[in-house]
């Protein structure tokens, strides 16, 4: 089927994506001003033209929805929606990267304490939007300072009990004062000060700091970046450790290193120039691997060597794919001689629309055969608005996976709830990746847990997701000190070109260079076979007694091997019983094995025995904070076994009374939000887990 063959009609987008957008349906009165629509029908060029003889202005040609974006008043919708070749039209959509709006609670710490005889003070700057209030302090200082006397915030007395031992946590109850609102005003500075009974231990790695603000924010000293990981040769030793932790390294002494495939990131941009971030641009052996680059907010192709990136987002998520930086016998990246393709969708805010983004996509699926682009990353989400076949991003993404593009998705930063999985994550053919986080040991595995943030299944239709883990806490990546992300967040950035982030979009990025690697060993492998051996081969997290640690709701088959996927022969176990050419065509839509019980348990049809409440993993046990072995072989039990064909990843049609739940059927099978304010998000920023 030609890849531009896909049924639904009419999409509006409203400006300012944030990098992945909710859509509506729009309802214009007459007089209003001209607004931004992605306008959807049967043919691309009777779209075009029916949207030119109203006056509408061209903005986007989306070939590979059939639908062109544009700019019309509500007098010209109106016409327009009268045209038989118009199906529908959707408000353009706001789709972001990370952090991009300045977030209501945000606070930053300075990177070093000051210290003056018996006293330490950490100067505290607001950069939110809004006030906040001290709620809670967690405080560790050497035995050698003996008792704390004292506790200060903006110069005043909030503790005057002596505190005995070298740890102490206190409540906002505990606030001395009539007045029990510690506040630092938006945009204000502030210092909180300790004083003990001895001079201060001088040594800054002594001390911690934990402070919890009502508004949902926290701050802590030390910095994420001034902690040593675990292996460690010194302070400056710059290794993300991705590549150890996934069993990359051994495909590298292979020669299994990414070359001869190209992956495409619709990102930020990317800058590949100055410094360190020449390991972007270079692959491991000197060769110039960044092959092109095209701005989707502009519709043309740019210099392949352009620093497009003003962000930041793009260039990190790139450098967890494709880093040909080597330290301490490894490489940085997953495929450190992939090649790369970078679409830029977002701006320096990390804004973008969702013409934009397919428009990205379109570009990617017709230059896939020029540039051997075998990899799409999407390392963004946002929150469903349809059924996964409704979303005109969701069928670009379809589009691009029936192309024979791998595409490789963020399941989203929305976690640990159930039913958190955002777009395009939530489109069952693809690859969605949830984080698992080291415990800041990376050389350690029996401490690994999966990432609080990371978004979990099922899906509305009823889908497994997420298929597949990687790492996705704390991760080294590459930025330059000069982007949008750095100056908001500065704490996180060593000063030279290495930034540390979590979320789903860095556990997208090392899942998207493993395919590279298991592309370039098996080149004749489709995208269907390609997902059935990642999660044949991935190593499911279990307990001390050989239990499933998490549900497969939350870690699919397990964390990514990149060595066993290479090594896989896995076969037929992947999207079996659906049919994406059907799919796009609407002739046939697809439900995954997922149910929900009377009790509110999520439960797979068909296997007996396993069952999982919204709150399984803070019950019988099953704590963060104890850490679960990602052990090799294990077998799910009662008869969770790989080899039977991966039951719960196959589909089957829906008919028109299809229910798995009582309360997720959207309205008349496609409804959109009427108000066209949803802004949606590539990565929401989360703090470093």
């Amino acid at each position: 089927m030609d890849i531009y063959k896909i049924k639904k009609a009419v999409l509006t987008v409203c400006a300012g994506l944030v990098m992945l957008g909710s859509a509506a349906m729009l309802t214009m009165a007459e007089d209003s001003p001209k607004q931004s629509v992605i306008v959807q029908g049967s043919d691309l060029s009777a779209v075009r033209e029916a949207v030119l003889s109203v006056g509408g202005e061209i903005t986007h040609e989306l070939g590979i929805i059939r639908s062109v974006g544009a700019k019309l008043t509500g007098a010209q919708l109106e016409k327009l929606r009268t045209f038989k070749q118009v199906r529908k039209v959707y408000e353009n959509s706001g789709v972001e990267t990370s952090a991009v709006d300045k977030p209501a609670c945000s606070v930053r710490g300075k990177t070093k304490l000051r210290m003056k005889g018996d006293q330490i003070e950490w100067e505290l700057t607001n950069d939110g939007s809004g006030d906040v209030h001290l709620d809670s302090a967690t405080l560790f200082w050497p035995a050698a300072n003996d008792r704390l006397t004292e506790v200060e915030m903006n110069g005043d007395e909030i503790i005057e009990d002596e505190t005995t031992g070298v740890s102490a946590t206190f409540g906002s109850e505990d606030w001395e004062g009539d007045d029990r609102d510690i506040m630092i005003k938006r945009g204000r500075h502030t210092k909180f000060s300790l004083q003990f009974d001895n001079d201060v231990v001088r040594d800054q790695r002594s001390y911690e700091i934990r402070l919890v603000f009502r508004e949902g924010c926290s701050v802590e000293f030390p910095p994420p970046p001034d902690i040593l990981f675990s292996g460690d040769s010194d302070r400056q030793a710059k290794r993300s450790y991705v590549t150890s932790m996934v069993d990359a390294g051994r495909l590298h002494d292979q020669a299994i290193d990414g070359m001869g495939v190209a992956v495409a990131v619709i990102d930020s941009g990317i800058r590949a120039k100055a410094g360190m971030m020449k390991y972007l641009d270079e692959g491991a052996w000197g060769n110039r691997r960044l092959l092109a680059q095209y701005d989707a907010l502009k519709g043309r192709e740019i210099r392949r060597d352009s620093d497009s990136d003003d962000n930041g987002h793009g260039s990190h998520v790139s450098s967890i794919i494709a880093s040909s930086r080597y330290k301490d016998g490894e490489f940085n990246g997953i495929a450190p001689n992939v090649d790369l393709v970078m679409v830029k969708a977002f701006n320096a805010e990390g804004r973008g629309s969702y013409a934009d983004v397919i428009r990205g996509l379109d570009w990617v699926v017709s230059h896939r055969h020029e540039y051997g682009i075998g990899v799409v990353n999407l390392s963004f989400s946002t929150e469903p608005r349809s059924y996964y076949w409704d979303d005109p991003l969701n069928q670009a993404v379809m589009a691009a996976w029936e192309s024979g593009i791998v595409v490789v998705a963020s399941a989203g930063n929305r976690g640990p709830d159930a039913m958190t999985i955002g777009v395009p994550g939530n489109v069952p053919y693809i690859i969605t990746v949830g984080a698992m986080t080291d415990s800041m040991t990376p050389t350690i595995s029996d401490d690994d847990t999966l990432a609080s943030f990371s978004s979990a299944g099922p899906t509305v239709e009823g889908f497994v997701k997420p298929e597949i883990v990687a790492p996705g806490g704390h991760i080294r990546g590459m930025m330059d000190k000069g982007n949008k992300l750095v100056k908001e967040h500065p704490l996180f950035h060593d000063g030279d070109s290495y930034y540390t982030m979590s979320g789903t979009s860095q556990s997208t990025a090392v899942v998207s260079g493993v395919v590279a690697l298991l592309l370039q060993a098996h080149p004749e492998l489709t995208p269907d076979e390609v997902k059935c051996r990642l999660m044949a081969s991935a190593r499911p997290a279990v307990n001390n007694r050989d239990e499933l640690a998490y549900s497969v709701f939350q870690q699919g088959a397990g964390q990514v091997d990149a060595y066993a996927a290479v090594n896989s022969t896995a076969s037929d176990c992947a999207n079996q019983g659906l049919d994406i050419t059907a799919d796009l065509d609407g002739e046939a839509h697809y439900g995954g094995l997922a149910n929900q019980d009377e009790n509110g348990n999520y439960y797979i049809m068909g296997m007996d025995g396993y069952l999982w409440s919204n709150g399984y993993i803070w019950s019988n046990g099953y704590l963060w904070s104890n850490g679960y072995l990602w052990s090799n072989g294990y077998l799910w039990s009662n008869g969770y076994l790989w080899s039977n064909g991966y039951l719960w990843s196959n589909g089957e049609i829906l008919s028109d009374g299809y229910l798995w739940s009582n309360d997720y059927l959207w309205d008349d099978g496609y409804l959109w939000s009427a108000g066209l304010t949803e802004s949606a998000y590539t990565n929401v920023w989360v703090e470093q887990e």
